[in-house]
């Protein structure tokens, strides 16, 4: 099947989604069995953006800015966004083997994977098990290990408890905290941070973010294993860690200098935990100088 071929399969727009706020084709592919919606954008390099606990909004701004430069790549995982729940468990590798199911579907190569949050995890244990297809890594306030800081722990079994997750579950008020400033909404207006919302009028989506964050603390091996691949398999890859100030209260950045002595950093200014979406326009140049000066250039 032909890149072509693939671009076809198109589904309807939701209509709490226009195109003002979402100015890229919704894509549906059938990947292990479920339907999964992603955004292909531009031509050029390949960038697969991923992010795993809200959906794929967050890149929105980032798109736009490097479609023009880039072939840019997202993806829902079910459960999220646009793409519907499957019947499978909700686990961080779970959604990493999908992930990889996805970029083969695609004809994914010669890739650079820019992960935020979870998505690091699942990027990561894709990338350790096909190094080959990965070109280089950009991390965004991620990591990819198993949860060592006691106050993660901590976090993280707070965030999967059944009281937190009834209580989000009733009151949507976790997305609706992450929906302003000091979460995507620095850069959006009402439209768009109510397109934002707009999966999580269902509950299932709410539901599946403390359903995956509550997954961590029981995937140690799988975090072990996407630990170990950072000082082997994937140590020789190029990588960049975008982090904003004021939301690495876990050193996750400076974890990834000791994987990665040769890493290149940069932290976005009064940035909190989307600096793709409280810096866009300096996160997509910091993206495309390091792609064309590390990436590209010893390629050529």
């Amino acid at each position: 099947m032909t890149q072509t071929d693939l671009n076809k399969t198109t589904t309807e727009r939701p209509d709490w989604l226009s195109n003002e706020v979402w100015p890229f084709q919704i894509r549906t592919a059938q990947i292990e069995g479920t339907t999964v919606a992603y955004t292909d954008e531009g031509r050029g390099p390949t960038l697969l953006l991923v992010h795993d606990g809200m959906w794929s909004f967050i890149w929105g701004q980032l798109i736009e800015l490097l479609r023009d430069r880039f072939r840019v790549v997202t993806l829902d995982f079910p459960g999220s966004g646009l793409s519907p729940a499957s019947a499978s468990p909700v686990t961080l590798e779970g959604d990493s083997r999908l992930l990889e199911s996805f970029c083969d579907h695609l004809s994914l190569g010669e890739l650079t994977l820019i992960a935020h949050d979870l998505g690091g995890a699942v990027g990561l244990g894709f990338a350790a098990r096909r190094p080959e297809l990965v070109s280089g890594m950009v991390m965004s306030n991620s990591f990819g290990w198993p949860p060592h800081v006691g106050a993660l722990r901590v976090m993280l079994k707070t965030m999967g408890s059944r009281p937190l997750t009834g209580f989000d579950v009733a009151t949507n008020l976790i997305p609706k905290m992450s929906s302003g400033g000091f979460g995507v909404g620095r850069h959006l207006d009402k439209a768009g941070r109510a397109a934002f919302l707009g999966p999580f009028r269902n509950r299932g989506p709410r539901r599946r973010f403390h359903d995956l964050m509550g997954s961590v603390m029981a995937e140690i091996d799988y975090l072990a294993g996407v630990e170990k691949a950072l000082t082997t398999t994937l140590s020789g890859k190029p990588l960049l860690t975008i982090y904003g100030e004021r939301n690495d209260p876990f050193g996750f950045q400076a974890k990834f200098r000791e994987y990665f002595p040769d890493a290149e950093e940069m932290v976005i200014p009064k940035g909190n935990h989307f600096p793709m979406c409280d810096d866009p326009d300096g996160f997509a140049r910091a993206v495309a100088e390091w792609h064309m000066r590390i990436v590209t250039s010893p390629r050529r």
